[in-house]
This record gives structure tokens, C-alpha cells and sequence, in this order.
């Protein structure tokens, strides 16, 4: 009985995953630093990493939740990331704690779901 119960355990999750395929990407990470108040775009890529491999470590396809853009600003081309929403949350939590703003925006996700 207990095999079985593993057994649709591995099913829900399996089905779980599949739902995150293809989400529709609503965000960048550039506006989500400049929400949380950095000026830098250099300091996405330490939590865009982290993200990226969270999304590995859990056989979430990668490219279906980040996709590299280009957009020209100020007269020279930047690159920019489109994130899900699980992959804006992800890169969100793997941003600076330090940062006041982050910090609240992280309390405020774990909070959410007790509420």
C-alpha cells in the first residue's frame, strides 16, 4: 500500500512541474532591482545565478522560466532577463537581505501563504 502512495506522490509532483512549463514571463529582472532600490544592474546576477540553479535542483526547465533579452537604453544595448513568476519570486529571495526593501518583499512572500 505504501507503493502506491509513493507512487501518486511522484505523479502529483510530476504534475506539479508540468504546470510550470511554458509560464508566461511578466517581469524583468531589471525592474524588480529597481523596485527594491538598486541602482546597479550588475547586482542581478549573483541572485539570478542562484535562482537559475534552484530551478535546476528542481527539474524545473530553466529556459522556460528565464529568458535573455536585449533592449537598448540610453543609446546602447543592455542585457536584460524576462522572469516567470516563480522565477521572479526565486530571484527576489536571493536578493541582499541587507537591503531593507528585500528583506520586507521576502517577510511579505513567506507571510503570504499563512495568512
Amino acid at each position: 500500500m505504501l507503493k502506491l502512495f509513493d507512487y501518486l506522490e511522484d505523479i502529483a509532483a510530476t504534475e506539479r512541474i508540468s504546470q510550470l512549463r511554458n509560464p508566461p514571463l511578466l517581469y524583468t529582472a531589471s525592474e524588480i532591482l529597481k523596485e527594491l532600490g538598486y541602482e546597479e544592474p550588475a547586482m542581478a546576477q549573483e541572485p539570478l545565478d542562484r535562482a537559475m540553479h534552484a530551478c535546476a535542483a528542481l527539474n524545473i526547465p530553466v529556459n522556460f522560466n528565464f529568458r535573455k533579452i536585449y533592449c537598448f537604453k540610453d543609446g546602447e544595448m543592455v542585457t536584460d532577463w524576462q522572469l516567470s513568476e516563480l522565477a521572479s519570486y526565486l530571484f527576489m529571495i536571493n536578493c541582499n537581505p541587507l537591503n531593507p526593501v528585500v528583506a520586507k518583499a521576502q517577510l511579505i512572500f513567506m507571510m503570504k501563504d499563512k495568512v
